[in-house]
């Protein structure tokens, strides 16, 4: 099987990694030592619905924890979504998170179900605009998922767009997901975020994720909120019991304190995220303004082989919905790290 997203080290030997967008900053020192506090508890059966950690979210929205559900990871609340729902017909914007699709398409694998309604992001900018209200009506998906900011691209919905997209999911009753796993990162989440409007919107789901601010990934751990309690209860039934670990539950609940660390992070991305663009300016080498943690850009088809052989590994986007060759993510990493990037970029591309 073959692995189409990023983070795929393990089969090579000192590979840099620019593939996977996690904090350079590494997890939080509280995060480390809660998980190893929580060693002592692996010979229990962790808490069958996170309760404990579920509260401790709640407290962090001003939500109660029956609009929680907890996931091993974010793409386990996808799938977790999507079975629960069981929708006929979704609509996606493209490019956009590959487990989505992937999710709908694992459900209905062995059904003949209408194709997935897709809105093509022009590639000027990759910005949603108002014209997808016009699909929506006309495609009447019974789930539009969105991904805010967009991952591979990092750009944000504009905010009086995404108000009429819920809005008008609102008033034709169809679901809308939307998926929030970098929005940390932006330092603009009270703007931009639609976690206080759960009451208003009961049809929305959003998507959160500990993996990627808080350098987890490798721990599992993702949440979902909606105002839909029902919906949560299904989510939960969709799926095996025991979905998140003492070590897990531990690192999250440690992770969830830690607002002066993802201060620290979004000033740090910030500035290294000039670097490269000035960088990558010098090298005139296209790419496209982020809000996130990666830059998504533009090169020869051969970039990512070019660098494997220079000791780095980037993400290919060529395997996602609008994109062909040539199309690439680089995480934004630590500055040591970036210089290498930048340096590698310098003698592959001269040659």
């Amino acid at each position: 099987m073959k692995n189409i997203h990023g983070g795929d080290i393990y089969q090579y030997n000192n590979i840099l990694d620019f593939s996977a967008n996690i904090n350079p900053l590494g997890a939080p020192e509280s995060v480390n030592r809660s998980i190893a506090d929580a060693i002592g508890q692996i010979g229990h059966y962790p808490e069958m619905y996170s309760d404990s950690l579920r509260k401790a979210i709640g407290e962090k929205y001003h939500i109660d924890r029956s609009q929680i559900i907890c996931g091993n990871g974010a793409a386990d609340v996808i799938y977790r979504y999507v079975y629960a729902v069981r929708p006929k017909k979704i609509l996606v914007t493209a490019p956009c998170f590959a487990e989505y699709e992937g999710a709908w398409q694992s459900l209905w694998a062995s059904y003949d179900v209408p194709e997935t309604a897709v809105y093509s992001l022009d590639h000027q900018d990759f910005c949603i605009k108002e014209d997808i209200l016009t699909l929506i009506e006309r495609e009447m998906p019974e789930v539009v998922f969105v991904c805010n900011p967009n991952n591979p691209t990092g750009v944000l919905i504009p905010v009086q767009i995404l108000a009429s997209i819920a809005e008008c999911c609102k008033d034709n009753k169809i679901r809308l997901f939307l998926d929030e796993c970098f929005m940390d990162f932006t330092g603009r989440e009270e703007e931009n975020s639609l976690a206080e409007k759960l009451k208003e919107y009961p049809n929305l789901m959003i998507l959160k994720a500990f993996t990627k601010m808080y350098a987890m990934a490798g721990v599992r751990l993702g949440f979902g909120l909606t105002a839909d309690t029902e919906l949560i209860d299904r989510m939960y039934q969709a799926g095996p019991p025991w979905n998140v670990s003492v070590l897990a539950s531990a690192a999250g609940k440690a992770a969830l304190k830690e607002d002066d660390f993802v201060k620290e992070t979004v000033q740090y991305i910030r500035k290294e995220k000039e670097y490269l663009y000035q960088a990558l300016d010098t090298l005139r080498v296209q790419y496209w303004k982020s809000a996130a943690n990666y830059i998504l850009l533009k090169a020869d088809r051969d970039l990512k082989e070019r660098l494997i052989a220079a000791g780095i590994l980037i993400r290919d986007c060529s395997n996602y919905r609008n994109l062909s060759e040539g199309y690439f993510r680089i995480a934004v990493k630590s500055h040591a790290d970036n210089e290498k990037l930048i340096a590698a970029l310098k003698v592959v591309l001269e040659r």
